[in-house]
């Protein structure tokens, strides 16, 4: 299995080889991060989110709110009735901050290839 599919989680009781692809998303907590997976209970490491956003900034992950880094691949929908929320994978609901909801949409029209006139609506 290649190197960059993959990201190693250093806990305090383990190291973890997780597939990238099934990082659903991740949540900040001071120094802490916490990783939320697709198959596998949280993992939470000593690093700060940031050291994370930069190590996965190439895999399909953005940055929604300063506490949050989701991966693209797990979004299902967007709510704009309840404060622009990210929906992903088994219902998980990502705050998003007012003033990123430009930058995502940037965002989404690249990496996921909307069609420009899906994106014409009030942020």
């Amino acid at each position: 299995m290649p190197e960059e599919n993959r990201i190693v989680l250093n806990t305090t009781d383990a190291i973890y080889f997780v597939e990238i692809k099934d990082i659903l998303y991740c949540k900040s907590d001071n120094s802490y991060t916490t990783f939320y997976l697709e198959k596998h209970e949280p993992v939470v490491v000593s690093r700060k989110i940031k050291d994370y956003e930069h190590q996965l900034a190439n895999s399909g992950f953005i940055r929604p709110h300063q506490s949050y880094l989701v991966n693209l691949s797990h979004l299902q929908k967007i709510d704009k009735t309840n404060g622009f929320t990210l929906i992903l994978t088994g219902n998980k609901k990502i705050p998003t901050s007012t003033r990123k909801k430009k930058e995502i949409l940037q965002i989404l029209q690249k990496e996921l290839r909307f069609q420009a006139e899906s994106l014409h609506f009030q942020v």
